[in-house]
């Protein structure tokens, strides 16, 4: 069993567990454990909730423990597991806190069992090894749900992006590309609160309003990467998360301001791609990877 690697996967409301073979990418898939995550508890409830999904996932497998590889949403100090998440209505508990030292202390491990990477370049290493990225050159991956997430490839190197952060209209770019951002815009054009993008969704096949909000999605996204990437935008871009489930209502927005040029694809690994990224931080060359 020692090739096979705890692959973990963080986000906004859920942590997801595997065990990976890191060397031939596949899944123990009897192993797969997945957990809803209350983002907005106590660090002490958050981290106690990932060392459960992580145990039960050992307990299936027969194993007291494994190494770790996380898949961990930014802004955070993945080298020295040190969350610095604030104000984004999400693990705003664990700010400054070193939660790998934590969660290591939590499930009996050493803190270099454990390793992090941002969940969205993990994302994209496991799409661009098995999934819509393979085979291209340079590729911009994408993660859209409770927050924005971006990563490149290029040069045969991930990088971690900034999307995030970005200058966008008259805020950060994350609070145009978010489920509140759709939730927040149908409420302004209707005054009625929905439940989550995916209602929404299911809305647009008959009103028209529903269907303005993904088009205007779809537009923002396209004016977001060419304001980011200018001239050097990956001829190739992998859009993964919960909102991308509604690809074919923004998707056609994004193609059309972007160009022919350029390939919109949806991610096709789902979760599995970070899980599978995650467990490339134990290859025994890491220098692929810049942050």
């Amino acid at each position: 069993m020692k090739n096979w690697i705890t692959g973990v996967d963080i986000g906004g409301t859920h942590i997801t567990v595997c065990l990976v073979n890191q060397e031939e990418g596949c899944l123990m898939e009897n192993t797969l454990v997945r957990q809803t995550v209350n983002p907005n508890e106590s660090a002490e409830e958050i981290i106690a909730g990932w060392a459960s999904a992580v145990r039960n996932c050992w307990k299936i497998a027969g194993l007291s423990q494994a190494r770790i590889g996380i898949a961990m949403p930014g802004p955070f100090d993945y080298e020295n597991g040190i969350s610095l998440i604030k104000g984004l209505c999400k693990y705003d508990a664990l700010f400054e806190l070193p939660v790998k030292a934590i969660l290591a202390q939590e499930l009996g491990l050493t803190i270099a069992e454990i390793r992090m990477v941002n969940d969205a370049t993990a994302y994209l290493r496991g799409e661009v090894a098995m999934g819509s990225g393979k085979g291209a050159d340079k590729v911009l991956g994408i993660t859209l749900g409770t927050g924005l997430g971006s990563a490149l490839y290029r040069n045969g190197k991930f990088e971690d992006g900034d999307l995030y952060c970005y200058p966008f209209l008259d805020d950060l770019a994350e609070e145009y590309f978010s489920t509140r951002w759709f939730l927040n815009k149908y409420r302004e054009k209707t005054g009625h609160v929905l439940k989550g993008v995916k209602e929404l969704a299911e809305k647009s096949e008959m009103e028209a309003t529903a269907l303005e909000c993904f088009v205007e999605f779809g537009e923002n996204m396209a004016a977001l990467i060419r304001s980011r990437y200018a001239s050097e935008i990956p001829t190739t871009i992998v859009i993964g998360g919960n909102i991308a489930k509604a690809a074919h209502l923004f998707f056609p927005a994004v193609q059309r301001k972007l160009g022919p040029e350029y390939k919109i694809k949806t991610a096709v690994l789902g979760e599995i791609a970070a899980l599978i990224g995650a467990t490339y931080l134990w290859e025994s060359q890491q220098n692929d990877v810049v942050g």
